[in-house]
């Protein structure tokens, strides 16, 4: 199945157009809301992304082409090759980088480089497509999940709507934003940070990107304070308790985002 599914996209991609899968050492790579391949020859050196079907009804496939492209221009994302409009993408891979990982928040150099590349983003004053509201995407996500995954997850849903209430006056603020920090979506290459994986970037609190980041690297308190210090040096202070806030809402997020998925 998977080879149906890569001869067909060599039949219609224009960067392939002079090639067929046996001109490649294809191999997958791990990806849960897309398949993912990297596809290597003399020539080129690729990573093919295959959306699965289901994930369209999440993402907008135009936003994202969008606002990966501006991220681009501001050098923290890499460019893509080709695109469709159902998001299949063929983008160069960043060959001499490594995925982050925990331990990387642990070093004040390292975190400092982490931080950057968000920073710039966020104050870049970019018209990203899209503008999140985190309340409708839980309701959302929420209704469409099976009937023992509501059960389950109401009293957290509950909740969360009532820390959403109390955050309406203390977070206005929306700024481009990736809105997937995860590690996987981090690549350092020795001297800088690359953001990849656009889907769900859009206008967002800033405390989005910072708590998915924290969420991401279990970071405990100690650790989630320093890097909210080094995010707002000379700038204006943001507070500890929305962050926490933003880490449980995106945590219940995720767990509903991965539950529809499965269902």
């Amino acid at each position: 199945m998977k080879q149906e599914i890569i001869e067909e996209v060599f039949s219609r991609a224009s960067a392939l157009a002079d090639f067929t899968p046996a001109d490649f050492t294809i191999t997958p790579l791990a990806g849960y809301t897309n398949l993912n391949f990297h596809l290597h020859n003399h020539q080129h050196d690729w990573v093919l992304r295959i959306p699965r079907a289901k994930t369209n009804g999440f993402i907008d496939r135009a936003a994202e082409a969008h606002n990966q492209g501006l991220a681009h221009q501001l050098q923290i994302a890499p460019r893509v090759s080709w695109r469709d409009s159902q998001g299949t993408t063929l983008t160069p891979t960043l060959s001499t980088s490594r995925e982050l990982c925990a331990a990387d928040f642990r070093n004040d150099t390292m975190l400092k480089i982490i931080v950057d590349p968000i920073r710039r983003l966020h104050r870049s004053g970019l018209p990203f497509h899209g503008r999140v509201n985190l309340q409708e995407l839980l309701c959302r996500h929420f209704a469409m999940l099976s009937e023992g995954d509501q059960q389950r997850l109401e009293p957290r849903l509950r909740q969360a709507e009532r820390v959403l209430k109390l955050l309406q006056d203390r977070d206005d603020v929306y700024v481009a934003s990736h809105n997937d920090l995860v590690l996987g979506n981090l690549m350092f290459d020795d001297r800088r940070l690359w953001l990849i994986d656009w889907e769900y970037s859009a206008m967002a609190s800033p405390y989005w990107d910072l708590a998915t980041l924290c969420n991401a690297a279990n970071l405990d308190l100690q650790q989630s304070q320093r890097l909210l210090a080094v995010y707002c040096a000379g700038e204006r202070v943001m507070e500890e308790s929305v962050l926490f806030d933003y880490r449980g809402l995106l945590k219940l997020l995720s767990d509903c985002w991965m539950a529809a998925l499965a269902d």
